[in-house]
């Protein structure tokens, strides 16, 4: 088995955000506790490196695929990337006063912050089906965990707890439709899936109909779609104020940039059935 070429540059913003959460978190257990905007300011350079990062990629008009097939970086990501910096930063920014006032100034609330944006990117980057689901559960899981941040709060836990539970559920969706989709063409590479499909005529298999409508539950989930939604009103209204503002702008386009990539590269025989 050939092992693929490790290329760093390629992956440079997902390693400068998982980097700086990992230092947020060491940083929380060596500071007091009137130091805690100082791991906000840390987690805003952290973003802007990653920024500045994906900004050179676009620059130089980087399109490559990297480790083994199953990460890219093209115009599409990249784009989606650059759009998830800004609502990371805006995040930050708002949330260094407001988790003091809140007190849940903690190291992990920004390191969170970071792990979910690296969960976003991944989503957006991934052209294969188990990196994108690795993607959405780093995302997942940190966003769970920050609405839940205010723990005195009972709105707040038990915005955390429908959230945990409804999105566990929606992602078993997920989860089985890709399974589907592998049983159905021995592949979850997205390329490599919409190729065996044209080529075998798979257009009614009833296997690949099954994974589509649980896709389609699992991201409809994440994006909020109709008759998907009726998490929302609360889990908003739960969640610390800077993360519902979070939550509803870079999750909602993570699992966009993710749906569409995979539908558009996957399944396009089926758009009638999707559309």
């Amino acid at each position: 088995m050939k092992i693929p070429e490790i290329d760093l540059y390629l992956i440079a913003p997902e390693i400068v955000i998982t980097a700086f959460g990992f230092l947020v978190l060491l940083m929380d257990v060596f500071s007091s506790k009137k130091e805690s905007k100082n791991l906000g300011y840390f987690s805003l350079i952290g973003v802007i490196l990653a920024f500045l990062f994906t900004l050179s990629q676009i620059l130089t008009g980087l399109v490559k695929s990297g480790y083994g097939g199953m990460f890219i970086a093209d115009g599409y990501s990249l784009f989606f990337k650059i759009i998830f910096h800004i609502i990371a930063f805006l995040t930050i920014l708002i949330s260094i006063s407001y988790a003091q006032r809140e007190g849940i100034e903690f190291g992990e609330y920004y390191a969170l912050i970071l792990f979910a944006t690296l969960g976003m990117m991944l989503m957006a980057a991934g052209t294969h089906l188990i990196t994108i689901f690795l993607g959405l559960e780093t995302m997942s899981i940190s966003i769970y965990i920050l609405a839940g941040m205010m723990r005195e709060d009972r709105r707040s836990v038990e915005a955390a707890l429908k959230y945990f539970l409804l999105g566990a559920f929606a992602t078993g969706f997920l989860l089985y439709g890709i399974a589907l989709i592998y049983g159905a063409t021995g592949s979850l590479y997205l390329k490599d899936v919409a190729a065996y499909i044209a080529s075998k005529n798979l257009l009614r298999s009833p296997m690949l109909l099954m994974s589509l409508v649980f896709l389609t539950i699992g991201f409809g989930f994440k994006i909020a779609s109709v008759p998907f939604h009726m998490w929302t009103p609360d889990v908003y209204e739960g969640a610390p104020t800077s993360i519902t503002a979070f939550m509803a702008t870079g999750v909602k386009a993570a699992a966009f940039s993710a749906l569409v990539r995979v539908f558009f590269s996957a399944l396009p025989g089926f758009r009638p059935d999707w559309t």
